[in-house]
């Protein structure tokens, strides 16, 4: 049984420390682009890598069956299914939020199509 609850908790810890490693220079890099003073990007990148590390291991103790089957390897199976589940649960959300960030944070296209007519009606003159 302490091998099950073992597994439990190192699958998704090592799922979210490797989406972290791959994830942890571009979301600091997006974070230091949308925040403008740069103060606020220790905040989000922090929160970030709660939201990694969290997002997996709360899948896993939330959904994955409490009791250990009569094979361990079955047992990390599961339990990896699970934790995939939660890195791809948790890697739609901060695209999500990055998403609404970027496209937030641009000029509307529907206003600067009218500018970019008149100066290419111009040009042809």
């Amino acid at each position: 049984m302490s091998g099950f609850v073992i597994v439990m908790i190192l699958v998704p810890a090592l799922c979210s420390m490797l989406c972290w490693f791959l994830l942890a220079d571009p979301l600091r890099q997006v974070t230091l682009a949308l925040c403008e003073s740069g103060e606020g990007a220790p905040f989000w990148s922090r929160t970030f890598l709660l939201l990694v590390l969290a997002t997996p291991l709360l899948t896993v103790l939330l959904l994955a069956p409490e009791q250990a089957s009569a094979s361990l390897w079955l047992d990390i199976r599961e339990i990896l299914k699970w934790a995939l589940i939660g890195v791809v649960a948790q890697l739609l959300v901060l695209v999500r939020l990055v998403w609404r960030q970027v496209a937030f944070s641009r000029p509307k296209a529907a206003e600067s199509a009218p500018t970019a007519i008149a100066d290419h009606a111009g040009a042809s003159q």
